[in-house]
């Protein structure tokens, strides 16, 4: 990507941020620019751009002006081969976006034959895909879907494209998750996860973990299930990609959106899980110490513990003031930060002049104990 020209890495960026009107905006810029100086890689790829930003933010007839510049690009002699084969691809793509199945497949398959011929591997990987993409919809054609994208790897080992890496193993997830191989879809995804992370595609990190939440239900994790789901709905903005925002929540309907009200807190011991109800999932990732006092405090609700109380039972130390008062403070005020809606009005981590506790009033559901209102 950094070989690219500044307009077209800056679509792209943004797209990969989640930010669709900017990315679609760029894009529309670039494809300016590409005309006028005759760069047509460039204006195929920044069209591509703009046609993904159109299907995300649910505007596919905007896109229809500039699907029909590339129609008649692609009619005009001017392009290679190759260049012909990866504007075929794009072409595909809008008419699938439409549901006009038959007219992408012909596209496709004349793609294909370009691609093939000019031994271009990532247009070819690219139009393979949309195949997989398609078969994907149908239970029946699974195996051929899962064949291909076999094949699709094969190319993609040659090449270094995360985008369509991430787009074989999101087809993949889904078929194995639709053919109920919970297991292959969890490996796939989670490798997706770790790749979009790495390369900074924040919209596909929500689509994945928004998959997540699918395998975690269809495994009764239910816990998993609202955390992904709660945590895909976090990383997207409804008015820059409503599309996928929507999908989200017909994973995560209002009806389970509101179970958790009924608890101040749900807590998976075992899995390192808390929610908060207002907050969210609670991540404790890395800081064991301020979790084992999260624990100690919600198990002993009312009960106070003073400075050598907690010197004692958190650390195993007898207690000395020079070495643990900023040490308990700082521990107290990042655990009132990870539980507390309001730092500015705490209620769950309470301090008197016996110590601190955790509010009794507060409602506590434990995974796999009956709810303790505490």
């Amino acid at each position: 990507m950094t070989n690219l020209p500044h307009l077209l890495q800056l679509a792209k960026l943004q797209s990969r941020n989640g930010d669709m009107p900017e990315a679609r905006e760029t894009a529309a810029e670039a494809l300016h620019t590409f005309a006028r100086t005759e760069q047509y890689s460039f204006w195929i790829e920044s069209a591509r751009v703009y046609l993904q930003s159109c299907i995300e933010l649910e505007d596919i007839a905007t896109a229809e002006k500039v699907m029909l510049e590339a129609l008649e690009l692609l009619a005009s002699g001017k392009l290679s081969e190759s260049l012909q084969a990866s504007a075929q691809t794009l072409i595909a793509s809008w008419f699938l976006a439409q549901g006009k199945a038959a007219e992408s497949q012909a596209y496709l398959d004349s793609a294909i034959t370009k691609a093939t011929h000019s031994r271009d591997l990532e247009v070819l990987a690219r139009a393979l895909l949309i195949n997989a993409f398609q078969l994907s919809f149908n239970p029946k054609t699974f195996t051929q879907a899962l064949q291909l994208l076999s094949k699709i790897d094969t190319l993609l080992a040659e090449i270094e494209n995360p985008e369509l890496s991430l787009i074989a193993n999101n087809v993949r997830g889904y078929v194995y998750l639709e053919s109920q191989q919970h297991d292959a879809a969890l490996n796939t995804l989670w490798k997706n996860y770790e790749t979009a992370k790495l390369h900074g595609y924040q919209t596909s990190i929500s689509s994945v973990l928004g998959e997540l939440a699918l395998v975690a239900r269809a495994q009764q994790q239910h816990e998993h299930y609202r955390l992904y789901a709660e945590l895909a709905l976090k990383g997207l903005n409804p008015q820059k990609t409503p599309r996928l925002y929507k999908r989200i929540l017909k994973i995560y309907p209002e009806s389970e959106r509101n179970q958790k009200a009924h608890y101040d807190f749900e807590i998976d011991e075992k899995n390192r899980f808390v929610r908060e109800r207002t907050k969210g999932p609670i991540d404790f990732k890395n800081q064991h110490i301020l979790f084992d006092m999260a624990l100690m405090f919600i198990k002993t609700p009312g009960q106070r513990y003073s400075k050598e109380d907690l010197a004692e039972k958190i650390w195993s130390q007898v207690y000395d003031p020079d070495l643990h008062d900023n040490l308990i403070y700082v521990s107290i005020k990042r655990l009132r930060t990870l539980l507390e809606p309001d730092l500015e009005s705490p209620r769950y981590i309470l301090r008197d002049r016996k110590g601190y506790y955790f509010n009794s009033q507060t409602h506590v559901h434990f995974k796999n104990l009956e709810e303790a209102p505490l």
